[in-house]
């Protein structure tokens, strides 16, 4: 197995200077920003600038923890005991479509895990690590850790909170990283007006509400969205929505009044 690791040291620009790079470096800062969080840490099985492949025993991953955390986790060796890449994890355990977890769940307060992750928080990343699983439109599994900084807040209704934003940006840098030319492709396809139909379902319209916003009858509404779910290879509008988020396609509703 190869580790290849893609480091942007506190969302700054990494040495390599690729335009692949900064691409990526844009996605993460904007994803920080917009949901508030500390770091980035994204996890795909395949090699970068390869075509990924299913199943694949290479690892890459691309974070953004301070360059002293990264030298303070090789040292102690941190990757062998880290529950994000063991086998049993469940980010490694799904078919990459809509797992989101506490990383500690399950750990003790006495774990090799619960001590790895108060040295990370004693270092800056934050007291909360959720992981989101992501998979792109060849059936590449990867997952993201983001790490935040939550206070005396309740964990579990945070993350259930967050659990729609999590799951389609995982999505998102997935397909930006291993994936997008397929999604160039998908969005050839798709017209502005099925775009429109799937940002305002997105937003919980009805095909009415829809058809209302957009002056249009509500039968071509329902033909829109008809027609995008066949492009998009879904069964159903919630899982055609789901899939254009996770894409990138359309943009996760704005909930941050919520938060």
């Amino acid at each position: 197995m190869s580790l290849d690791l893609i480091h942007f040291p506190n969302f700054k620009k990494t040495f390599f200077g690729s335009a692949f790079q900064n691409d990526t470096l844009a996605l993460l800062t904007h994803i920080r920003d917009e949901i508030n969080c500390r770091h980035i840490i994204h996890t795909y099985h395949g090699r970068i600038n390869e075509t990924p492949k299913p199943n694949s025993s290479d690892l890459t991953v691309i974070l953004t923890v301070p360059s002293a955390w990264i030298a303070r986790y090789s040292a102690k060796n941190y990757f062998s005991i880290d529950p994000v890449f063991q086998e049993n994890s469940p980010l490694n355990c799904s078919d990459g479509t809509s797992v989101v977890c506490d990383i500690m769940e399950g750990h003790g307060p006495d774990s090799a895990a619960a001590e790895l992750y108060s040295d990370a928080e004693k270092h800056g990343l934050g007291n909360l690590f959720v992981g989101a699983s992501a998979c792109n439109s060849k059936g590449v599994i990867g997952h993201t850790v983001f790490t935040f900084d939550i206070g005396d807040q309740d964990r579990k209704e945070f993350i259930a909170k967050m659990r729609p934003r999590l799951l389609s940006y995982s999505g998102t840098i997935q397909n930006a990283i291993c994936g997008a030319h397929d999604v160039r492709s998908i969005v050839s396809l798709l017209t502005p007006r099925e775009i429109d139909c799937l940002s305002w379902a997105a937003n919980g319209k009805t095909d009415a509400e829809i058809a209302e916003i957009l002056n249009i009858a509500r039968w071509t509404v329902v033909t829109y969205l008809q027609n995008a779910k066949i492009k998009l290879n879904c069964s159903n509008r919630t899982s055609a929505v789901a899939t254009a988020l996770s894409l990138g396609i359309i943009e996760m509703p704005e909930v941050r009044h919520l938060l």
